[in-house]
């Protein structure tokens, strides 16, 4: 009787080991494709692979690492809002919550949804003085794109005098802080009442002074031509009315193109800054998580 309850012990802890060895290397040898597929940026690939284990196998990999790289996966492949929904969901407790928080913010800015962006890493606790650096780092960048250069400097000023990891892009923000503040912004109301009193002279206060010069030139050419018509044909003859009718039209789109430049430009130079920010804020990121 002793006999046998010793084989039948011994045969149930051979099964049991071999079945938790077959599952530790089951386990191992999804891991090690994962990784593979990540390190070698098969994005697309990795997340295809995650919903099928996810549906097999939901116990191989936790729903919290899933998530993470899920929402990972989709942020290196550009898709930012489906990135976040993944990397929303996961938990505090995880050992990738902070990363997925940076992540969240870039995701956000390129999405110019800056105000989700601060209130992600404001409401991110962090007790790791590099990462803090960091935080503050990237909420001086939020607070340039939203042109408040005040509250730039309060976050700027947070970050310690030991900072390394982002040293150049920091100097470049408070390049683009001092640009801001010295730049004064133009208006599309001037440039087309300059332009209505001397035509081309909004597009020269627009910075496109070959445009401006060529409004000059035809207005001045069409204005003399009216002249001229009215003082030999009168204000009925054909020749004036049709001289006068270009010249209004040319000088009245000559105002609103004057003003629409003024605001064109006005466009370039944010979405300009925009992207050197968005850029700067981005690298320290990558760079630090990967």
């Amino acid at each position: 009787m002793n006999t046998g309850f010793k084989w039948f012990y011994a045969i149930l802890s051979l099964a049991i080991y071999l079945l938790s060895h077959h599952n530790s290397t089951a386990q191992k040898t999804t891991y090690d494709f994962v990784d593979y597929l990540y390190t070698s940026s098969q994005h697309q690939h990795l997340i295809d692979y995650l919903g099928f284990i996810q549906k097999n196998s939901p116990n191989t990999i936790g729903n919290d690492t899933v998530n993470f790289l899920k929402g990972k996966s989709y942020y290196h492949l550009q898709k930012h809002k489906i990135s976040n929904s993944y990397l929303r969901q996961v938990p505090k407790s995880s050992i990738s919550f902070a990363e997925s928080r940076f992540l969240m913010n870039i995701n956000a800015i390129y999405n110019k949804d800056y105000k989700s962006g601060f209130s992600i890493l404001d409401e991110l606790s962090i007790n790791d003085s590099v990462i803090s650096d960091l935080k503050n780092f990237e909420l001086s960048g939020l607070a340039l794109l939203n042109r408040d250069l005040e509250l730039f400097r309060e976050y700027n000023n947070n970050i310690s005098k030991d900072y390394y990891y982002f040293s150049d892009e920091r100097a470049t923000f408070e390049q683009i802080s001092h640009e801001l503040a010295d730049r004064k912004k133009k208006s599309p109301w001037v440039a087309g009442l300059a332009t209505a009193i001397i035509p081309g002279s909004g597009k020269f206060y627009a910075g496109k002074r070959g445009q401006g010069i060529y409004s000059f030139v035809i207005s001045t050419f069409l204005a003399l031509q009216v002249w001229e018509s009215y003082n030999k044909d009168g204000i009925q003859s054909p020749r004036f009315i049709i001289y006068g009718s270009l010249f209004s039209l040319f000088h009245a789109g000559n105002i609103w193109s004057s003003a629409l430049t003024v605001k064109n430009y006005n466009n370039e130079y944010n979405e300009a800054a925009n992207y050197r920010i968005k850029m700067d804020m981005h690298i320290p990121v990558r760079a630090f998580f990967n």
